[in-house]
């Protein structure tokens, strides 16, 4: 069962958790300086390192090899967070090993060496602390890993170096959009050295009033440390988020629940819709959830769809190619099926 299928603690506001740790190995270069011999050898020795001889894990999880995947499938894998863009395109020996549930993946010659990464529903990033803190000290158990007792963990970007760990949260913010609040939030996020991105990370816009909030800092701090001020900034948002929404339903519930039951009534009927205009969507329905406007469903049914909605998952459930109008069918029949239509 995909962890996204959960309803996580303060599921009404945020959507998913993640903890990325990155790790390098002493004896190579980093990804970016390694020739097609060394890239080889070291995703060898990564994947041997964490599967082993343990049948049990061997089951538990799947190795992909990305420089043989077409491109849809790689992008697939995008859509769902499980790889970064980076790693998705052509590069030196780029492997991922991926937990059947998708909670945990294990990103192999992107930017670094090893990128873990563990999701789960909710906020629960302690919960995702411990899946990826384990999976990094077989690692340091088994092969030797970059790190300095002065700086800490060695990666190739310096702004990585210490903990390694980039903290996030998907965050659903319509209320603060839709008061307008949302640019001061970001403001003052920024100013305590959180950044806030878009629904696919750095470069991204924000589509369906998701943000991913996340640490900048990794250098000076514990991953407690860092874990604990994230949480207490998440506090915040979601106080602030639950606030903007009861006021709109205060001031201007009609404008509210005309725009969630338009929304609801498109997404039960279109015959077309867009990736992201089925975000927007998809966004007026988890608020209607949350105020209770809607019923018949739950935020882990609507995340289940979410993930399926991208334009490469949409081909690759289809098994072929599609031109964008038929993306668009097929988007919108996978949405009426939420609803039994």
């Amino acid at each position: 069962m995909s962890w996204y299928i959960d309803n996580g603690p303060e599921s009404d506001v945020i959507i998913s958790s993640r903890i990325r740790l990155a790790r390098n190995l002493v004896e190579y270069p980093f990804p970016h300086r390694m020739d097609t011999g060394q890239a080889a050898k070291a995703a060898d020795e990564i994947v041997t390192a964490f599967l082993g001889d343990d049948p049990e894990r061997h089951r538990a999880f799947l190795t992909i090899d990305l420089d043989t995947l077409g491109d849809i499938d790689r992008l697939a894998l995008v859509e769902k967070h499980l790889v970064s863009e980076d790693l998705a395109r052509p590069g030196k020996n780029h492997r991922v090993i991926i937990s059947r549930d998708e909670s945990l993946s294990i990103m192999i010659h992107e930017e670094d060496h090893i990128r873990i990464q563990a999701m789960h529903a909710g906020l629960d990033l302690n919960g995702c602390y411990a899946l990826a803190s384990d999976a990094s000290r077989l690692f340091e158990e088994k092969l030797g890993v970059a790190y300095n007792e002065t700086y800490g963990f060695l990666t190739s970007c310096p702004t990585n170096t210490g903990t390694g760990m980039r903290a996030s949260a998907m965050a659903h913010l319509p209320g603060l959009v839709m008061t307008g609040k949302i640019r001061t939030i970001v403001d003052s996020l920024s100013k305590m050295s959180f950044a806030v991105r878009g629904y696919y990370g750095e470069g991204s816009k924000s589509q369906g009033n998701i943000f991913q909030i996340s640490n900048q800092l990794t250098l000076g701090l514990s991953e407690e440390d860092l874990i604990t001020d994230l949480k207490r900034i998440l506090g915040q948002v979601i106080e602030q988020e639950r606030k903007a929404r009861q006021s709109l339903v205060q001031t201007r519930r009609l404008f509210v629940e005309d725009k969630i039951m338009r929304s609801f009534g498109l997404l039960q009927q279109a015959r077309l819709v867009s990736a992201e205009e089925a975000l927007g969507l998809i966004s007026d329905l988890r608020l209607g959830l949350s105020l209770g406007l809607v019923q018949g469903f739950a935020d882990a049914d609507i995340n289940r769809l979410v993930a399926s909605l991208g334009p490469a998952s949409i081909q690759k459930s289809h098994g072929q190619l599609m031109n964008p109008e038929e993306r668009d069918a097929a988007r919108a029949k996978a949405i009426r099926s939420l609803f039994g239509k």
